[in-house]
């Protein structure tokens, strides 16, 4: 845990000690704005992405991207607010079927530090990485058991943590200086319960853009 934060503080820090640089280095720098939608797909507490998975959810978020210099291939930075939706099921252990499924929305503000590379004059590439934050805003949770003809509802977060916080990274391509599409994986650094395990957000996301 203790490598974990060095780490996001490193990445917080190469981030803002960046921007004064680059500011002495080059005076086109310029801001650009856009909209995303993704669809989640969540993995609670693993990085094994077929365990813990079979809910899905969205992400719609506002983007502003503040751009080191105008030229073709450059360095950025990177934000996004918007409201992400969170799903997971858990299978409780033993001979009859006992399943927890939750579902929860959270305000999600990832800032990233990336690079923007040209390939052709219709094409490029781009990869970011960096922290996000997320709070949760509401969600709801229900454990069935079929055989005990049992069903219960409550609020997740009376029992999950509403903040979280971890690292993410974004790969993807940007067609005509507009359209984006791309995949992005953010892994939650804190621990948001330990009701069933210590469980951290996962969330892997495959996302549209476009950028004005």
């Amino acid at each position: 845990m203790k490598r974990t934060r060095l780490l996001f503080g490193l990445c917080c820090l190469l981030a803002i000690c960046s921007l004064p640089l680059k500011a002495q280095d080059n005076r086109n720098m310029y801001l650009r704005w856009g909209i995303m939608a993704g669809l989640n797909g969540y993995n609670a507490h693993t990085l094994n992405l077929s365990d813990d998975r079979g809910r899905y959810g969205f992400n719609l978020a506002a983007r502003v991207e503040l751009s080191f210099t105008d030229a073709p291939s450059r360095m950025y930075l990177d934000a996004e607010l918007g409201l992400s939706d969170l799903a997971w099921k858990f299978d409780e252990p033993g001979g009859e079927p006992r399943r927890v499924t939750s579902r929860n929305y959270y305000l999600h503000l990832p800032l990233h530090i990336g690079y923007h590379g040209d390939i052709e004059r219709v094409c490029a590439i781009f990869a970011d990485f960096g922290p996000y934050f997320a709070y949760g805003l509401f969600g709801e949770s229900v454990y069935r058991a079929p055989a005990e003809h049992t069903r219960i509802q409550w609020s997740s977060f009376d029992e999950t943590d509403r903040f979280d916080w971890g690292l993410g990274v974004r790969l993807g391509v940007e067609v005509l200086d507009h359209f984006r599409l791309g995949a992005a994986y953010d892994y939650g650094v804190r621990v948001i319960t330990c009701y069933y395990s210590e469980m951290h957000n996962g969330n892997l996301t495959l996302f549209v853009g476009y950028t004005f």
